[in-house]
């Protein structure tokens, strides 16, 4: 970017503006370039303001502004220098690098092809046209990770890595095609591929720690997630998974300061405060748990898990829960399945309450929901037994018993 800048400085031969305007357009470049942002936009605005038509000044102005979250407006001013100047392949590889990092990929390629007809040797094009490519691709593999077809994305992400794409996000997201597909070996094998690409990312270690969390793998999930905060203090993510280990080890004081450091961090993640309302109520601090839950559910009424949670504080025995409790956690329980029909847990936990109102035939339903998103949960078999006990079907109480007997068996060898 910065050789761009100086580039562009020179100027179009045929132009001389008057010297005052590019008095102003060199103090915000120098200003610029020690790192008065500010200042150097106030030098370029003043000489467009004196030649509002100067392709210089435009085009330095929209370079400098190149930074998120300005990204759109830079692409203003760098279309404006491009109509007065478009011959100026500089200014044109600029807006194309915002229209990459905007995911705006088929105008870059656009500006990338045209820039390649003028001088087809010019290598930061040529790079940043190969990399279009892989985030096509990668774009394509991640939609079908998305859409739950994990087996096509992995076939297309390991297309990718035979022909020798060394790309960290491909091989991140083949480790969670793996993960997905319980191939837990695998998954760590990508994961460790990414991080040897990329090995200041602190993403892949965040990534890391949490398929070795799955694992149960506690010291190691600790030491790579205690790497990625190494890299990055401030990585909210990589702190609500420190959260997840410590909780997970035991130390709930710690998972909590981890999430809220989190929540703090990234306000906008659901999960993060979903996770420390559940630390504040393991720790029993309810009444800090149900306004966490409550804050969470006005900022984030679409997520599921967070009704889930809220519920669950509701209706634990040392909140002391009453009728009116009690019929709450329902509604909340409700509203979570009708948002995420997969979420088991909630189907559990409303199949649970309503049993224990008496009311088997409103609790069967969502136990055997339950039963079927979990076929390895013995307890969700065991509540669907009983509610088939309490409606008086025998034969297929006795089925749903000789299932949770299987699986606990099988838990015991």
């Amino acid at each position: 970017m910065l050789r761009a800048l100086v580039l562009i400085l020179a100027g179009p031969p045929w132009q001389t503006p008057p010297v005052e305007v590019r008095q102003h357009v060199q103090r915000g470049y120098t200003l610029s370039q020690n790192g008065d942002l500010k200042g150097a936009e106030a030098e370029l605005r003043q000489a467009i303001t004196l030649a509002p038509n100067d392709p210089v000044a435009l085009a330095v102005l929209g370079t400098i502004l190149s930074q998120p979250p300005r990204l759109e407006e830079a692409d203003i001013w760098l279309e404006r220098a491009l109509k007065l100047d478009p011959g100026e392949t500089n200014t044109r590889y600029n807006l194309a690098f915002n229209l990459f990092r905007l995911d705006k990929l088929d105008a870059a390629r656009t500006n990338l092809e045209r820039i390649l007809k003028q001088k087809p040797d010019h290598k930061e094009a040529k790079s940043l046209l190969a990399a279009i490519g892989v985030k096509t691709r990668y774009d394509a593999a991640f939609a079908q990770y998305r859409a739950g077809h994990f087996s096509a994305s992995q076939a297309l992400l390991e297309q990718m890595t035979r022909e020798a794409i060394r790309d960290a996000n491909v091989f991140r997201l083949l480790a969670w095609c793996h993960h997905r597909q319980n191939r837990p070996d695998e998954a760590l094998a990508a994961m460790r591929q990414a991080i040897e690409i990329a090995p200041g990312d602190a993403t892949s270690y965040t990534g890391a720690a949490q398929l070795l969390l799955a694992e149960r793998n506690f010291r190691a999930a600790s030491g790579a997630v205690d790497k990625a905060l190494e890299l990055a203090p401030g990585d909210a993510q990589a702190w609500k998974v420190k959260g997840m280990v410590e909780t997970e080890r035991g130390d709930l004081k710690a998972g909590l300061e981890a999430f809220a450091r989190a929540t703090k961090l990234d306000p906008t993640d659901p999960e993060a405060w979903q996770r420390l309302g559940t630390a504040q109520r393991l720790l029993f601090r309810y009444p800090e748990a149900a306004a966490t839950f409550q804050q969470g559910i006005a900022s984030f009424p679409g997520y599921a898990r967070l009704y889930a949670a809220f519920a669950e504080l509701l209706t634990d025995p040392g909140s002391h829960p009453d009728a009116a409790s009690e019929a709450r956690a329902v509604e909340l329980l409700r509203k979570a399945v009708a948002l995420d029909a997969s979420l088991a847990a909630a189907h559990y936990q409303l199949g649970t309450v309503l049993l224990e109102e008496g009311k088997a035939g409103d609790a069967l339903p969502y136990l055997e929901r339950a039963a079927s998103l979990e076929p390895g949960n013995s307890a969700a078999h065991l509540a669907v037994a009983n509610a088939y006990r309490d409606l008086g079907r025998v034969g297929e109480q006795a089925k749903a018993l000789v299932r949770y007997r299987e699986i606990e068996r099988s838990k015991s060898k």
